[in-house]
């Protein structure tokens, strides 16, 4: 084929076979917010049908931003199937890369387990709750769930974040 679309194309350091890359969309598939069976197939379909890259999305950082059921949370103990997951997707000719995020005002307090925060107070509907700003601790404690949620991502694989 003559389209630029299937050839090779670089992200930084990331060279990836086409010009295809499935986005990041909340997939609901982490059962207790880990890896399963299901997301990993789900991946491994997406490279085994061609594309380049394969985005795992929005797992929180932290437990305080989670907002889903069965939205994924970067811990230690879900490395091993997180490596699972970027190692089958590997095999099958793709990149892994995985979204990360923290939901701020819009986490949601039963999932959560703390009242949401944010840049600032108010009000969410979602959840609903009110919403307190967030203080110091909280801005640092988030920051480093950042930092560490990147280190986890690279022992688990990912190509990029």
């Amino acid at each position: 084929m003559d389209s630029l679309i299937f050839t090779p194309g670089k992200i930084g350091p990331v060279e990836i076979k086409n010009r295809i890359i499935r986005a990041s969309a909340y997939e609901g598939m982490c059962e207790n917010h880990a890896p399963s069976e299901q997301l990993k197939e789900y991946h491994t379909a997406l490279a085994r049908g061609g594309v380049g890259m394969t985005s795992v999305a929005y797992a929180s950082v932290c437990k305080s931003g989670l907002s889903f059921h069965r939205q994924l949370w970067m811990r230690e103990e879900i490395v091993p199937g997180l490596k699972e997951l970027t190692d089958s997707i590997h095999a099958n000719g793709a990149k892994a890369c995985i979204q990360l995020g923290h939901c701020g005002n819009m986490s949601h307090r039963s999932i959560c387990g703390c009242i949401p925060y944010g840049a600032s107070r108010g009000f969410n509907l979602y959840s609903p709750t009110f919403v307190q700003k967030m203080n110091r601790e909280q801005i640092d404690e988030v920051a480093d769930a950042y930092g560490k949620a990147v280190e986890l991502a690279i022992e688990a694989g990912f190509d990029a974040v």
